[in-house]
Formats: C-alpha cells, structure tokens, sequence
C-alpha cells in the first residue's frame, strides 16, 4: 500500500529514499524544510527507523543525505533560483528521488 509521511529529520528521509520511497513535496514551516515523503511500506519503515532495527547501505546513505540537503538549501534560498534554472544534477529528470 502507497502511503506518506512528513518529516523534517534528514536522517529519517533519507533512510526512507535509500529504502525506495520518493519525495514527493517540500515546504517550509517556521524556517525548517519539511518533506512529504511516499513509497510502498513507508509506515513499517519508519517504525523500523524509530525502533532503531534500520539498516542501509552507506555510501548509498551519503548520497541521499546530498541529495536532500540541497533540497534543504534550494527551498531555504528562494532567491538564489532562477525561473530558468536546471532540475538538480543528482535529482533525476527533476523528480526529487534518492542517487541509486
């Protein structure tokens, strides 16, 4: 079953992408990047990653951890963008999914 969850915790997101889920939606709430993060399983994974019995691959960590704190700079920073500007390097045809 596809279901969603939001977080603020880079950590916690990023295990959920290294596990397939995707982000699907960003925002800011009092000056902190929150992520709508959705996948199949995505509830029993974050029991997993709370119940701290989590494991990932870590290279493949570092690169989500990239990925989603550029996400964190890019919403942060509105200004910096232009209208023109290019989908992230690393976030694939401008969908905002974890470097496999």
């Amino acid at each position: 079953m596809l279901s969603a969850i939001e977080t603020a915790d880079i950590f916690r997101g990023a295990y959920l992408l290294c596990c397939g889920a995707r982000v699907c939606d960003t925002r800011v709430a009092r000056n902190q990047v929150l992520f709508v993060i959705e996948g199949e399983g995505v509830v029993e994974l974050d029991e997993r990653y709370r119940l701290g019995t989590a494991l990932v691959n870590p290279v493949q960590l570092r690169e989500t951890l990239n990925l989603l704190r550029d996400l964190v700079f890019e919403r942060l920073r509105p200004e910096r963008r232009s209208p023109h500007a290019q989908a992230h390097p690393r976030s694939g045809a401008g969908t905002h999914q974890a470097v496999r």
